[in-house]
Formats: structure tokens, sequence, C-alpha cells
């Protein structure tokens, strides 16, 4: 047995610090969480104090986990608890020694910020005591979010629908995606034209001109009758040159990355979705390539910036290297103490073809890159303006070329919704000139709504906000996918009926769990729990008692989403609401319900769904109905007319292709299940095999 048992949360993490400790030590992995809260049950008690019954975690992997860490412990002189440098990290390790019954003279506390061999020899050469004030805030964190979804999401089932969720970060974030639709649906396009001049020089170099000159003028030609009167007056000339003015322009590079910043470059120059960055960062830096992903910090160690500056200079020359340092903007920001960078920086991307797949040396990439470039001179540009007039109507030319590419020579972006400068090079003119116009043509515009949100842009605007802190951004967002909350449609986020209904409802009910202000300033308190300047129990007390008793003011006030409408029952007469369905969809209904069960679906737009067709058969289970072309959350099906009364649904003969079932010969065929369309054996169910379709579920997963 060793002397020496060390804890971390995975297998590869363990693998990556095996490498560097002796012969004493022996690695091994909790598999994350080892215990939690139990689903069965509220599991928070807050009288005179707040106490939490945790349960071990009842997984295959946390069992096993936890027998192996027990039993090597009993032999072990010292346990070492080497998990991540964050909250989570903390609690974990507390979560370990408190299941594992570890006596405190004998446990240890090491955390570090990459995993390389110096940062964890350092690490264990000061060992500390598990940090209560990180584990009592992440036990805060996870009491007020549970109180909220203990309580509430059962309202919500009762009155939207099954697997819905409320949330104490969710909800405003929901909150920013439905607010944003709305302004869009609020926004008044405001026309607008330009007219654009295109000139030429004695030596017929020619170049462009644009009026009006100036974002304050913007709106000075509102349509086309203005536009094209005031081409007239400037179109006759002479169009000369009234100013020139140069001047140089500069660039500073971008921090380096924190973790909102990585999955924002990520989405818009890689085009992953958050989960899949954090997936990928996650495991370079179990292996050893990059420091810790989850961090508000845009700091860089003294060795860091000289190691850079090295490569730097090494590479590109002195001229290149202007050292940087960088300040959070982020209000409270904590956990780790340092910005993701590469764990060596003279590690290229170029040396680790071959020994990291394709998504993981792309992200690397970028990293490096950003790294590199933070410590790099300012990009420089020679601008030019050119004022021109004719007749007494002001254009303008613009134009800039590169100088100095400085940092540009390693890094590039473009984030979402923002546009690249891409102005060329103009001719040279003096005041004075006289050119000579080739043509003047007007442009009709219009002002455009807000952009729907991406993953990035929402995430940079919870940032913003302060609603949520590094750990939680993706699996926010993911959940409010995963909740059918929102859809995604060319990286754009669109809210869905039960989104809205949802936000509707906590903004009628619960404004304090959408109040974006609210949450910020939940995520202050549970700063101080961390910095030891609060206790957790006031934090969790205070929060559970106010919540409560609003939920007990409320719940009974909650009903089922309807709205009125100017139409009337074809059957009866009566008016007709709308009623929001157990599916996600708004649908019509008589008023006169249950004696009149006259009803139309609705679709996503509020549209009425064509009236199902009918197929001329009888239905075989009531005899009575004809079966009917319907469409229903899961696709289009065949069922039968008499529903609710009768609910049979014709089962379709599933489609045979060309291809055998390698298990019985019988023919493959193409189905559909709950999870989507599949291809299985047509002998089901004497023989179940399925045919497993990487391409597409990797598709499906990106």
């Amino acid at each position: 047995m060793a002397k020496n048992l060390v804890i971390v949360e995975s297998p590869a993490k363990a693998k990556t610090i095996e490498k560097y400790l002796g012969k004493d030590y022996k690695v091994l992995a909790s598999m994350g969480h080892v215990r939690d809260l139990p689903k069965s049950d509220f599991g928070i008690s807050v009288n005179g104090g707040v106490s939490f019954s945790y349960v071990g975690l009842r997984t295959a992997n946390a069992r096993k986990a936890m027998a192996a860490i027990k039993k090597e412990a009993k032999e072990a002189q010292a346990v070492w608890l080497a998990t991540d440098p964050d909250r989570e990290g903390e609690a974990i390790a507390w979560h370990v020694a408190e299941l594992a019954k570890l006596r405190p003279e004998m446990t240890k506390r090491v955390a570090f910020n990459e995993i390389t061999k110096s940062a964890v020899t350092r690490a264990f050469e000061k060992p500390r005591e598990i940090d209560m004030n990180l584990v009592d805030a992440q036990q805060a964190r996870r009491a007020v979010d549970r109180i909220v979804g203990y309580k509430l999401s059962p309202l919500l089932w009762r009155t939207v629908g099954p697997n819905l969720s409320a949330g104490r970060v969710q909800s405003p974030t929901l909150w920013l995606v439905v607010e944003r639709e709305r302004e869009i649906r609020r926004f008044t396009p405001r026309e607008y034209w330009d007219l654009t001049a295109h000139l030429a020089t004695d030596g017929a170099e020619t170049f462009s001109a644009v009026h009006p000159v100036g974002e304050k003028d913007k709106f000075s030609l509102p349509d086309e009758g203005s536009a094209r009167e005031v081409a007239d007056r400037a179109r006759p000339g002479p169009w000369t040159v009234s100013r020139v003015r140069r001047t140089e322009k500069k660039k500073k590079p971008p921090a380096p990355f924190k973790t909102s910043t990585l999955q924002q470059s990520a989405s818009s120059k890689l085009g992953f979705p958050m989960w899949k960055t954090m997936k990928v960062a996650q495991a370079l830096y179990e292996s050893g390539h990059i420091t810790y992903m989850r961090t508000d910090s845009t700091n860089l160690s003294a060795d860091a910036l000289a190691g850079i500056g090295r490569l730097i200079e090494a590479d590109f020359g002195t001229t290149y290297h202007e050292p940087r340092t960088f300040t959070a903007k982020t209000k409270g920001a904590q956990e780790a103490h340092e910005a993701i960078r590469p764990s060596f920086v003279d590690r290229k991307p170029t040396d680790l073809h071959g020994q990291l797949d394709q998504d993981a040396l792309r992200l690397y990439e970028m990293i490096w890159q950003r790294t590199i470039a933070c410590q790099m001179a300012d990009a420089v540009y020679d601008a030019t303006a050119v004022d021109i007039e004719s007749n007494a109507v002001p254009f303008r030319a613009t134009g800039q070329i590169l100088k100095f590419d400085g940092y540009l020579r390693v890094y590039r972006e473009v984030a979402d919704d923002e546009s690249e400068e891409r102005e060329g090079v103009l001719p040279e003119v003096g005041e004075g000139d006289v050119l000579s116009l080739r043509s003047i043509e007007p442009a009709q515009h219009f002002t455009q709504p807000p952009a729907r949100y991406t993953e990035a842009t929402l995430v940079r605007k919870m940032e913003e906000v302060g609603i949520g802190r590094p750990s939680t951004y993706a699996p926010t967002v993911k959940l409010l996918g995963d909740r059918e909350y929102v859809r995604t449609e060319s990286r754009r986020l669109f809210v869905v009926p039960r989104g809205e209904v949802v936000t509707e409802l906590m903004e009628s009910h619960f404004a304090e769990v959408v109040d974006v202000e609210f949450t910020a300033r939940m995520e202050e308190d549970l700063d101080e729990v961390a910095e030891g300047s609060k206790p957790m129990a006031p934090v969790v007390s205070d929060f559970y008692n106010a919540f409560t008793s609003h939920l007990e003011e409320q719940k009974d006030k909650m009903t089922r989403p309807e709205r009125p409408t100017d139409k009337t029952c074809p059957e009866d007469g009566r008016p007709v609401v709308e009623k929001f369905g157990k599916h996600g969809l708004w649908f019509l209904s008589c008023s006169g319900w249950p004696e009149c069960k006259w009803s139309q679906q609705l679709d996503e737009e509020g549209r009425p769904l064509p009236e199902p067709k009918g197929t001329g058969e009888k239905c075989p289970n009531c005899g009575e109905g004809e079966l009917v072309a319907k469409t229903g959350r899961f696709g289009p099906f065949v069922g039968c007319s008499n529903y609710p009364a009768c609910k049979y649904i014709k089962k379709e003969p599933p489609k045979e292709i060309d291809e055998k079932c390698p298990n019985c010969g019988s023919p493959l065929a193409e189905k559909r299940g709950r999870f989507g369309p599949f291809v299985g054996c047509s002998n089901y169910p004497q023989c179940k095999y399925i045919r497993k379709d990487k391409t597409k579920r990797a598709r499906a997963a990106s």
C-alpha cells in the first residue's frame, strides 16, 4: 500500500498527476461528486439553523470509486485532496472527507491552477486545510437553487406541463431571451436613405464617398424623394476635396481568455456550442495542456509572462513584445486566480499534431494564439478621411491601411454581432482637388431590430448583468434547450411558446425569480460567503423564509394560462378562448368546455393548424370514427377522429431498406421511436438489433 493517497475528480486527471508523483503516492478518482441532496426529498432543514441531509450517490461508478477510496485510506498515512481549485472542487474534497470519514490530522488539501510538474510539486509542498468558506458558498448556492427548483417547479407541472423547471439563474436567463424577443416585436423599422458617389481623380483612380456624413445626420434623407432631390443637386458638381485628414489608429489586443470569453470565441470562431467548449477544455486541462478553465480572472502569473515574452522576442522580434497586465471587469470576479492559458507557452499547436484530436487541437490553438497575442504590440493603421463637397452637399470617403500588424500577426477575431472593419486604400488627393463623378446611387435602408441572442452573446449579457458564474454559464444555457423553452436556428436562440408562458407566469406571481438585479445580488451574497465575510446560514434561511412565504400566497393564484379572443365557437356560439396545452402550444377552445369539446390547435406563431384530413377508413377500435391524418408533437400520424373518446393511433408498418440484419438476417427497416428516427431489425421483438449511426449522432450532438 502507498503511504500517500491522492484524490482527484477524474481518471484523466489522476493519470496526468500520477506521472509527477513518486512511488509513495497512489492517485484515485472520485468520478466527480460523491454525494448530494436526495432526489425524493427536499433534504434541507431550516429551523434555527441550516442543515443538509446528504446521501451518497448510488451510481455504479460513484459506489466503486468510494469503496476504493475508503479501502486505500485505511492503509495510507496521509490523504491528499487534489480536486479543482474552485468552490465546486472544494465541496467535492469536503464530501469525500466526510463520506470516507477521514481523520483531520491525516487529511491535506492541495489546489493548483495547472497540472504541470512544477505546479503540482509546489502545491504538495504547501498543503492546507479544507476551506469551509468555499464549501459553505457552494452549499448556499446549492440550497437556494434547491429551494427555487424544488418548491416552484411543481407549480409549473400543474399549470403548464411536465418536465419543466424554474431556477434562480435559469429563470432570469430565460427572461433575457424572452425580453429580447419582445423588443424585436415592439420594434418599428425606420426608413432612411443614403447616396454613394463613385468618383475618379485626374489619374483615373476610383473610389466612393457617402452622404450623409456622420451618425447624427443618418436620417436626413428619410425617403426616396428627398434622396433623389439631393442627388440631383449634387450631380452637376464641381466635386471638390474640402479636407483631408490622416491619423494613426491603434488597436489593442484582447485580454487572455476567461471562461465567458473562451465560450464566446469558441462559438464565433470554431462554431462550438458551449457544452462542447467546456468538455474539450476540461480534457485539455486534465491532460496538462491548459490551466484551469473555470475562471473570472484575466491575470497571468509572472512565470507565464516571462515565458510568453521570451517566445515573442525569439519568434517575432523585440518590436512585437509589449508587456501588459489586465484587470477583470466583472464585479465579484472570483474562483481561480489566473486566466486560461497554455500550461507551457513554448508548446506550440504545431507540436501537438497527432497528439490531440481535431477539436482539442483547434481549441488549444485558439487559447495559445490569444495568450501570446495579449503580450504583443498594438496593431497600427494609417487612417484617412476625405471630405468632398458638391453644391453644398457633403460626402465623405474613409480608408485605412495596416501599417504594423502587431498582435494581428498571431490572432484575429470577430465576435458575434460585431462587424470587422474592411476599409481599403484611398488614392492620393489634396485639398482643392476637383474630382469627376462616374455615378451617384441612392440606396434605401431600414433600421434593424436588436439581434436575437446566440449562446455566446447570451453569456456575455449574463456576465454583464451579474447572473451566474463561470461554472454555471454553459449548463444554464443548455438547460433552456433541454426544457424546450428555446430552440436554436442558425445559432440564434428563438423563444418558443412554452418559454414565454413560463416567463409570464414568473413575472406575474414570482417577479423576484426573474429579476436580474435580485439574482445578481444573490451572487454577491454567495461571493461574500466564499470570502468569509458573511455566514452561510442567514443567507439561506432569509431566502428560504421570504420565498416560502411568498409561495404560500401565490400557489393557489397560479393557474393554467388562458386568453380571451374575439372568436365564437362554430358548434354552440359561445366565446372561444386560447388555452395553453400540455405539449407546449396554444390552442383554441370553446369556453363551454367540457360541455362543448370543440378545439383547434395553433402552431408556434399562433396560426391555426390545418384541419385533419380524412382517409376514408373506419376506426378499427371504436368502429364509429374515421381515421384522419393529424400532426402532433412528434410529427404527422393517423388517428381516430373520435378522439379523445377513442385514442386509437394507426401504426404504420416500418419501411424496409436494402440491408440485412447482422444478427438474424431479416431486412432492416426505418422506424421512429421516442428519441427520433432510427434503423432497426424488421423482425422485432424477436430480434432487437438497432443500427448505431455514429455520423448522424455526431452531427446531432454538435
